[in-house]
């Protein structure tokens, strides 16, 4: 591959093709924190070698695509992909979403030291519950039916800091659709209850390691089709996270 068959290619990003150089150039700096994410999601095969080093090159200097543009263009199979690079962390902050619910719970984990000792660990864990218009998101069809609003739920990794926004169903946030309870009850915690799924009933403890969860079988457990975390399973079922 030479650098003018790179220039003259054309780019999938997300499942989608028909990108230039340029514009995947830009898909790709607004999806990837760093070149180094770029290079392990994308360049998994030598014959992308030189792909990796010419972005690499130009990495700095490359502007991402921008929550105003995802907006403003018309085709939707394009405007899910931008949405996708950008991201929900992105998207929320930058359209000032409004704070449904915050609560603190203080938590006793078990953790493991270098030496495979186990010791407690004891934190205050933050989760927010935000809420965007849908009008700031889609172009309302008339003035009798409206977009939906759309829901995350905001959290942080306790060992990193990192801080993550996570999508969650009008149901789980406000504990019922609008449109059938006028009374709401939003709840960051239920929320984040939710984003976790389980295949056996009754376990007997919750593990988790950033995205994985291990679930420890009790002598009643089965297995059983998937299913989401109550607010109580969350709340006394998880034994160690990190």
């Amino acid at each position: 591959m030479t650098k003018l068959s790179i220039q003259t290619l054309e780019y999938y990003v997300g499942g989608l093709g028909g990108f230039t150089l340029n514009e995947a150039l830009r898909y790709w700096k607004a999806k990837f924190e760093t070149i180094k994410h770029f290079k392990r999601d994308v360049i998994k095969h030598t014959a992308l070698a030189e792909l990796g080093e010419f972005v690499a090159e130009v990495w700095d200097s490359i502007k991402p695509i921008t929550v105003s543009e995802a907006f403003g263009e018309q085709n939707m199979e394009k405007r899910r992909v931008m949405f996708d690079c950008i991201g929900v962390a992105r998207l929320f902050k930058e359209l000032e979403p409004e704070l449904l619910n915050q609560q603190v719970v203080s938590k006793s984990r078990t953790r493991w030291n270098t030496q495979n000792t186990a010791y407690e660990h004891n934190y205050d864990d933050t989760y927010e519950l935000y809420r965007i218009d849908g009008d700031k998101l889609f172009k309302p069809l008339n003035e009798w039916n409206k977009p939906n609003p759309v829901y995350a739920v905001r959290c942080w990794c306790t060992t990193t800091e990192r801080e993550y926004w996570i999508y969650v169903p009008e149901e789980i946030a406000l504990g019922a659709r609008s449109w059938q309870h006028e009374l709401h009850d939003p709840d960051a915690i239920r929320a984040i209850a939710w984003t976790i799924r389980l295949d056996i009933n009754k376990p007997r403890r919750i593990y988790r390691q950033g995205d994985i969860i291990v679930a420890e079988e009790s002598e009643d457990s089965q297995t059983v089709a998937p299913y989401h975390l109550t607010k109580e399973q969350y709340l006394t079922l998880m034994f160690s996270e990190t």
